[in-house]
Formats: structure tokens, sequence, C-alpha cells
């Protein structure tokens, strides 16, 4: 999912088809002037001005809405710094219900809402740390720390939900960009995203060791691809048109509004390969946007 685009039929958003390489316009009203995430599943979440937060299909148009951000209180949340007061938000569903988690505030703080919930509940950590992402991992929600620690939540049997520690980091990897959790054929993996020139990311993966309770290195997904933005990270397998141990990673347009001239100016994807440590670089076509957008990953049912 790329950018609004101002056609003869109004605001459409723009979507590319990955199977087919092909641009569709489709109306989304409801994602007009909002703060979108991709969920890796057929709907996204959205805020507006106004702090109210939704789940989305883009597709169907059917909409949840959620419990207002407004009543975490959060230090800094003023009218003009909505789009900025969620890091990230992520929703999973587990066992025939769906839970969304939001990364915020200051202090990169977690909370979640699940079905029928009339509130966010907040996430306590026994280890003060600011978070970066969350996963499902077989039915567990996973946490991954702005240092690289690996948290696990738990929620039975408390009265409040916390976080406790499970693992340190890979001690080989410093001075990272963006580190990603993603479960990938019932592995649980941390991606390690790197600059590498403009506008063209390398990645380095580890593979969780449960037992040892360690991280692996990977250098082979086997079968599969991982789709990257600059939120979600997400494991499908390889097919046609999705080349095997390939990472596709789609980049926002900010260098675009920051450059001062058309060297950056585009919607891009880099295609990574984790083995061969080779970069394919995409100009997927202008970019007339003067507002930030983030290309971000959707999964339609049919996925």
């Amino acid at each position: 999912m790329l950018g609004e685009m101002q056609t003869n039929k109004g605001s459409m958003r723009q979507f590319l088809s990955m199977c087919k390489f092909k641009f569709h316009y489709l109306p989304f009203p409801e994602t007009q002037d909002f703060r979108c995430w991709g969920a890796c599943q057929e709907s996204v979440i959205t805020i507006n001005p106004r702090f109210e937060v939704r789940l989305v299909n883009p597709f169907t148009h059917a909409c949840i809405n959620l419990p207002s951000i407004t009543a975490l209180n959060i230090q800094g949340a003023a009218k003009d710094c909505w789009f900025s007061v969620i890091h990230k938000a992520k929703y999973f569903k587990i066992q025939n219900e769906y839970m969304v988690f939001i990364i915020y505030g200051p202090r990169s703080e977690v909370a979640f809402t699940r079905s029928g919930d009339s509130r966010w509940s907040l996430v306590q950590s026994l280890i003060p740390a600011r978070f970066v992402d969350v996963v499902c991992f077989k039915d567990q929600i996973m946490a991954l720390s702005i240092v690289g620690t690996l948290f696990s939540l738990e929620t039975n049997g408390v009265d409040t939900p916390r976080m406790l520690c499970v693992s340190s980091p890979p001690q080989q990897e410093k001075s990272w960009q963006k580190m990603y959790l993603v479960e990938s054929s019932g592995d649980l993996l941390i991606l390690f995203s790197y600059p590498n020139g403009n506008m063209v990311n390398r990645f380095r993966a580890y593979r969780f060791d449960i037992s040892k309770r360690e991280w692996m290195r990977l250098e082979d997904l086997g079968t599969n691809v991982l789709l990257v933005d600059t939120d979600i990270c997400t494991s499908l397998p390889a097919c046609d048109y999705l080349q095997r141990n390939c990472i596709y990673f789609v980049h926002d347009n900010l260098d675009s509004l920051l450059a001062s001239g058309p060297r950056c100016m585009g919607n891009y994807m880099s295609v990574y390969n984790l083995k061969e440590n080779y970069t394919d670089f995409m100009n997927l076509g202008n970019d007339n946007s003067f507002r930030y957008i983030s290309a971000t990953w959707v999964l339609p049912s049919l996925w």
C-alpha cells in the first residue's frame, strides 16, 4: 500500500500487486489524512488527529473502532503530535480473537487491547526498557527492546500484564538502524537493518534457539521470503513473483521530502538476497505527494 493520489474520481490509495507487478487505485477514505500501519494481514491500523484508533480492511472497508488512546494520558500528547505519539502498531489474530499492540509515547511503552475490550491495557516491565517491536510467536507475545533484549509477555495469573526478560541480543551486532521480530516457519527470527548507501539497506538475520536461549546466525531463509517496511516484517513462502531467500524492503518517502532536488524522488523497493549479500534496487514510480508516506504491506485474505 503506497500513498494517496488525486484522480478525476477523487482521492485514491495506490496499491501495488506483487503477483502481477501492477498498480491499482482504490478508494480508501477511511485512511485519508490518517497515519497507517500495515498489519501483515488483511487490515491496517489507523490513527487520526483526534487520537482515534481503528482497524480497517482496505478491500471490504469493514472497520473496528478501538479504544481511544487519550485515556493513556501520554506525556506531550498534544493535538499537533498525534502523528508521532504511536511509534508502531501491530495486529494479531490469536485463538479466534484479535489483539492490537501499540508502542507509544516518549518512553516507548507497550499497551494492547483485544476483542471486546473498552480500554487499553498497559504493560509493565520488570527491567526498565524502551520497546521497538512485538510479534506473536506460537500464540505467545514476544517483544524487543531498543538494545535488542528479547522479552515475553505474561498475562495469566498477574494483576498487571508484564514483560519478562528472555534473552540478550546477539553480541556481534552493533550500530544497526532498525530491528524487527518475525515468526518464520515456526522459528523466531530477529532481523537487523543497516544503511548501505543511498536508499539501499543490507540485513543480517538470526534464529532464536529456544533450548539454549540464544540467537544463532541465519544466512538462508530456505523457501521463505521476508516482507519489510519501516515498521513491519512478515514471512511468506516464496513463489513465482517472490524470490526465495530474499528480503523485500519498501521505503518511505522521507528523503523525497527532505531532498532539495530529484535525486531521491519516488517510491522504492530493495530486494536483498540474504545468502548472496546482494541488493537489487527497484523504482516503483514517481512520488507526487507533499506529505510523509510510509509504504506498507497488506495481505488480502486470499493469501
